[in-house]
């Protein structure tokens, strides 16, 4: 298996120390990715735009899907007689299954290219969307929710390296970082409110419908993705060209990238082809990888408690009404959504680092704040929606680093394997929750959490030398 090195970044590399040797009078080829200069650089065109926001919008769905759950679980405890840790699995099936499709997609992606996986993968979603609101048990619900959860990490596997290798250097950040995060905010404020909707108008079966209605976002993104070309900056480092030249063009560009020797690329493309995700982990990738898997490994820890367990907190344990904790969740998302939105303003000034301590450290605090006003409904709603604003904030800087740091193609690899690591994180949290409350209680077991917070915000500025802000994706590496 090859190990990637300097010269696996630049396919020009191995040409130029032939001839510095004397085997070969062969003129020097091109860097393709010199000719991907004007791509990385300067203002988005409508077409490449419009392909963004198409691309992001997945995570609209992840979001819808996995915070569907929350509102869901207030009357499956009930129907399905669910006891804590069936209700914890419940809402961590779907973190489950994301880990397996992240894994997954991410080894696939980068061997056969982003825009595949990425766009059939919604014909699966719909289709189970639908078997969700069908099922009669725990059992069942649970193995759909699974597979829903795979559906959703290949997603992510694949649009989140995609967005960045599309997005300019300078709005890296926002357009692959913060956007993502603004729909899946969307997608979760708009799950919870047809929840509360729903109970209200369809009674015990408003889960069924809550579910059920997933299938009508998959189909419209599903239409919109249709049109989005592949990405240049892939099949450049796979040689592919023509086919890199016909894809700028439909992103609004004329720079061409076919005027070089393809001969030479063939030899690049196959080694390529053998990567692995233990290439990752290779020299001169190590420490960035221990670094990303670390931090997006553990994270959840700090975060996931304002996800799919908040409807649960605040009604078991903040003594909030059904409803009532369906709104407050939703005042969770608004909070996230402002988050995001104030990452999309600062995360290309601040940088991913910074962005990412502060995240973790704000997180943190707020834990410890919500043990103390617990017994004050609105201080408690008040604390939980600042907390959402941190985390969410955070998001938009972290889940971007597997893509930032990793080479071409190793880069779905490693945002599967971070993303992975993250959603498993994720679902543990999302089951320690309920389970940890009733073990030990609310207090010791989110100041627990927040400990974790702390610890890692320092962390992340110890490595803060492989920050990623306004340098190309190539730069990044160096």
């Amino acid at each position: 298996m090859d190990k990637p090195t300097d010269d696996a970044n630049d396919p020009s590399g191995r040409a130029r120390g032939m001839q510095s040797s004397g085997l070969t009078a062969q003129a020097p080829t091109l860097n393709p990715n010199d000719h991907l200069a004007d791509f990385d650089g300067g203002r988005p065109t409508p077409a490449r735009r419009r392909a963004m926001i198409m691309i992001a919008l997945g995570e609209y769905l992840d979001g819808y899907d996995l915070i569907a759950i929350a509102g869901a679980l207030l009357q499956l405890n009930v129907q399905f007689h669910l006891t804590a840790s069936q209700t914890g699995l419940l809402g961590a099936s779907s973190f489950f299954g994301a880990t397996l499709g992240l894994l997954v997609a991410g080894s696939v992606a980068d061997r056969i290219g982003r825009r595949t996986i990425f766009v059939q993968v919604f014909w699966l979603f719909a289709i189970l969307a639908g078997l969700s609101a069908l099922v009669m048990n725990f059992a069942q619900l649970f193995a759909v929710r699974f597979l829903l959860g795979v559906c959703i990490g290949a997603d992510i596997a694949i649009s989140i390296p995609f967005l960045a290798e599309i997005s300019p250097r300078k709005s890296r950040g926002r357009w692959a970082g913060a956007v993502p995060q603004i729909a899946w905010t969307l997608g979760a404020m708009s799950s919870l409110a047809m929840a509360a909707v729903l109970i209200t108008i369809a009674g015990e079966h408003a889960w069924r419908w809550l579910f059920g209605f997933g299938v009508v976002p998959a189909l419209i993104i599903l239409v919109g993705r249709h049109s989005v070309p592949e990405s240049p900056r892939w099949l450049v480092s796979q040689g592919h060209f023509a086919e890199a030249d016909a894809a700028m063009r439909a992103f609004g560009l004329e720079t061409s990238v076919s005027a070089r020797d393809e001969t030479q690329p063939a030899l690049e493309t196959e080694a390529r082809a053998r990567g692995s995700y233990l290439d990752i982990f290779r020299a001169p990738h190590t420490r960035r990888a221990v670094f990303v898997i670390t931090v997006l490994g553990i994270g959840p820890l700090v975060g996931s408690a304002a996800s799919v367990a908040a409807p649960y907190v605040m009604h078991f344990v903040g003594d909030l009404g059904a409803v009532t904790s369906l709104g407050g969740s939703i005042l969770i998302w608004i909070g996230g959504f402002v988050g995001s939105i104030i990452a999309f303003l600062t995360v290309d000034r601040l940088g991913r680092f910074r962005s990412t301590a502060i995240a973790f450290w704000g997180s943190a605090t707020c834990l410890i704040l919500l043990t103390l006003t617990v017994k004050v409904p609105v201080l408690f709603v008040a604390t939980y929606t600042l907390y959402g604003v941190c985390v969410w904030f955070g998001s938009s800087s972290n889940w971007l680093l597997p893509t930032e740091l990793l080479p071409t193609h190793l880069r779905a690899r490693a945002q599967g394997l971070g993303s992975g690591a993250s959603r498993l994180m994720a679902g543990f949290t999302t089951w320690l929750v309920p389970t940890g409350v009733e073990a030990v209680g609310f207090a010791p077991t989110f100041l627990a959490l927040s400990v974790v917070g702390v610890v890692l915000g320092g962390f992340v500025l110890m490595n803060r030398r492989y920050e990623s802000k306004g340098k190309s994706l190539d730069e990044a590496l160096e």
